[in-house]
């Protein structure tokens, strides 16, 4: 917990600096006064889209355990779906494999089973996010190359794992021997997430997600009066958070908001209003889910839910030869 602190600590300050150089970037009264005087309605707008995208994420989530036959009390879902969102703060958000820990610690699912959920969670994200992006293709031509080559990824990567054979001798390697049956399930349960009906269904529930934070972002510049237009909107917060993701930083943070703010002056904004604008938005969708991130995590961990499901004595080794809960699996 201590190192986990300390981490947090460093994305903090790290955060504290990019929002000090936005507001540096404008003028600092300026910012300062547009933000204290941004329209409620507004900003509650922004945040009921803000839970919309986790709403509709969780339903991609609830439906991959579905598919998977992972079996688990809703309530549990959905705290740990939400405990997730605290490690959108994590480079790529791989520390969203939390999730599968709790999992395992809280219902006895192993990491195998449910890991493949996480990992096309990340790769439909992509996709809907590359598509968002494309909409204003001809809007963002420096972003054109970035674009294509994460969505083509993106879909080469869903094409390997939905179709490859790959080599089983490589399973038989002293490195990795040990944890063949673990990868051997896991790759099976990408390959079964990666079949055309799951893969467009988790796609349009991405795209959906993830459109709802691009009009949180033409929200928000309505609310400082910088008129946009709805669909120049969508691709600027898409080749934000591709912009952001290719920096590997936390929350893709830096990569995220220079390229907002930037684009936002390129599409017409002030440049106080795109440096506001940016703030707002970050605030509302990144730190948001940080904040829902943390409280799902203490309520998992305080409350009865964590109870609910002891370990069982002389429970038998976790695939990666950690202790494993002896609760219900749910896996068919």
């Amino acid at each position: 917990m201590a190192n986990l602190g300390k981490k947090l600590l460093i994305v903090g300050v790290l955060a504290c600096f990019v929002f000090a150089g936005l507001a540096g970037y404008g003028d600092v009264r300026e910012v300062s006064g547009r933000m204290a005087s941004f329209p409620f309605p507004s900003l509650l707008l922004a945040v009921g889209l803000a839970l919309l995208n986790y709403l509709l994420r969780f339903l991609r989530w609830a439906y991959y355990l579905k598919i998977l036959a992972v079996s688990v009390p809703l309530r549990l879902s959905i705290l740990i779906f939400l405990t997730g969102l605290a490690m959108t703060i994590t480079p790529g958000k791989l520390g969203e494999l939390l999730k599968c820990y709790l999992l395992r610690d809280q219902a006895g699912i192993p990491v195998s089973t449910s890991a493949p959920a996480v990992l096309m969670e990340r790769i439909t994200d992509l996709v809907a996010i590359g598509v968002m992006a494309l909409v204003g293709l001809a809007l963002l031509p420096a972003f054109v190359s970035a674009i294509l080559v994460a969505v083509v990824a993106g879909l080469v990567l869903v094409a390997y794992f939905s179709t490859a054979r790959q080599d089983e001798r490589v399973l038989d390697l002293p490195i990795i021997r040990r944890w063949r049956a673990d990868i051997v399930e896991a790759r099976e349960g990408v390959r079964t997430l990666s079949r055309p009906v799951p893969l467009l269904v988790a796609s349009i529930l991405g795209l959906a997600a993830w459109l709802s934070e691009g009009v949180a972002l033409w929200v928000v510049m309505e609310g400082l009066g910088a008129d946009l237009g709805f669909l120049i909107s969508l691709p600027i917060y898409a080749g934000s958070l591709l912009a952001g993701a290719v920096t590997t930083l936390p929350g893709g943070l830096v990569g995220t908001e220079g390229a907002m703010v930037t684009l936002l002056q390129q599409m017409g904004a002030g440049r106080d209003a795109a440096a506001a604008g940016t703030l707002i938005v970050r605030l509302v969708t990144l730190w948001l889910a940080v904040l829902v991130g943390f409280a799902a995590f203490g309520w998992l961990q305080w409350s009865g839910v964590r109870r609910r499901y002891p370990k069982e004595e002389g429970g038998g080794a976790h695939e990666s030869g950690l202790p494993e809960a002896g609760g219900g699996q749910g896996r068919g």
